[in-house]
């Protein structure tokens, strides 16, 4: 009996023990729980870049009339009725059709456009940032205008100039520009240089745009290199609100090969704005045409422009387009000369003034925008 009492004795003094050990470490954890409380991290923050493109910088000899000065010319008035909303966007693309000369002899008008340096001046003070310059008249006063507006542009270094290249090896390059985080990468090709060919051996001047393999690995090297690849392309029928067959099978391509947004130019009127998917399964934000930014056009099919308004936003790594929208300007043109403004901003007061479209309305245009954006491509 003794000997049992001694071993529940025993057993009851280890289980006390046992529980003390159990006690202290529970309390030791508690402790250092408080002591060291496991830190949570803060959900990541989205990266974003804004974005906005307008069409076609159509100098007609006209405009650079009416932008003549005393001291020789100045553009600003074209744009400043826009530039506060084009200075609130990372990134601000505008497409500058017509090619820079040197002298005024030289300046013309259509069909072979040469265009005042001034207007280069003037757009870099409106804010844009990125031009792109690969257009069916980019050739139409030669090799000695096209390396006249790349040494133009050499003084300007925080402006991003797409389409021409003094070189194979910058042609083979693609403009990535890094910004909050996001590397967009900027592409810009036109379809045609209107029957003029570039010198044997120099292709590279101008970007031409073929559905083949060449174009196909710019593309997918440019999306290699970057979050958001962004194709700006010189395409289309002229004058149709309706996207063609050659559009589509464009499209198509440059979706297939990795470009994020799609931003077309050349039919000098607006076209509509889709989400776009290829055969492979790529996905693409497409505006098929911007129309005329300034121009002196005589409709208002030809007034009528539009702004590419898009937010690009990066998180946990992964780079998409978060919102697009195209917001419709407007050419004016009045005694007083031309200049671009928003629809949003545009009175009935000023379309009574223009004087290249009779009976002009705010109304028109408005019902003339929903029309086209309601277009199914």
């Amino acid at each position: 009996m003794k000997n049992k009492r001694r071993i529940y004795a025993l057993c009851a003094l280890f289980s006390a023990l046992v529980s003390i050990v159990l006690l202290c470490v529970l309390l030791g954890t508690q402790r250092e729980k408080k002591e060291n409380p496991q830190k949570t991290l803060p959900p990541e923050k989205p990266q974003t870049v804004t974005l906005c493109a307008v069409g076609d910088n159509l100098i007609h000899s006209p405009i650079y009339k009416k932008c003549k000065t005393a001291d020789g010319y100045n553009f600003d008035c074209l744009y400043e009725n826009i530039a506060p909303y084009i200075k609130k966007h990372d990134i601000a693309a505008i497409n500058q059709e017509t090619i820079f000369v040197q002298g005024e002899e030289n300046f013309s008008g259509y069909p072979l456009f040469g265009t005042p340096k001034e207007v280069g001046e003037s757009i870099v003070r409106a804010g844009f940032n990125v031009v792109t310059h690969a257009t069916n008249h980019t050739y139409d006063k030669g090799k000695n205008a096209l390396f006249y507006t790349m040494d133009f542009w050499d003084n300007y270094p925080c402006v991003s100039v797409l389409g021409l290249n003094k070189s194979e090896e910058a042609a083979r390059k693609t403009e990535i520009l890094n910004i909050n985080g996001i590397k967009t990468a900027l592409l810009n090709y036109t379809y045609g240089l209107n029957g003029h060919r570039l010198p044997s051996g120099e292709e590279y001047l101008i970007n031409i745009f073929k559905r083949d393999e060449k174009t196909a690995a710019h593309i997918k090297n440019a999306k290699a290199a970057a979050d958001i690849c962004i194709v700006f392309i010189h395409y289309g029928t002229e004058y149709t609100h309706n996207p063609t067959k050659e559009q589509k099978a464009d499209v198509e391509f440059l979706c297939e090969n990795g470009a994020d947004i799609i931003i077309g130019a050349h039919p000098h009127v607006i076209q509509p704005v889709t989400a776009y998917t290829s055969e492979n399964q790529n996905k693409a934000v497409v505006f098929w045409s911007l129309g005329n930014f300034i121009s002196n056009q005589d409709s208002t099919e030809k007034i009528l422009g539009g702004m590419a308004d898009i937010t690009i936003e990066k998180k946990n790594g992964n780079a998409y387009v978060k919102s697009y929208k195209m917001l419709p300007t407007v050419t004016h043109a009045d005694s007083g000369g031309y200049s671009a403004y928003l629809l949003s901003d545009y009175t009935d007061a000023l379309a009574a003034s223009h004087r290249r479209v009779p009976n002009l309305t705010v109304e028109k245009l408005n019902d003339l925008f929903c029309r086209v954006m309601a277009v199914t491509p």
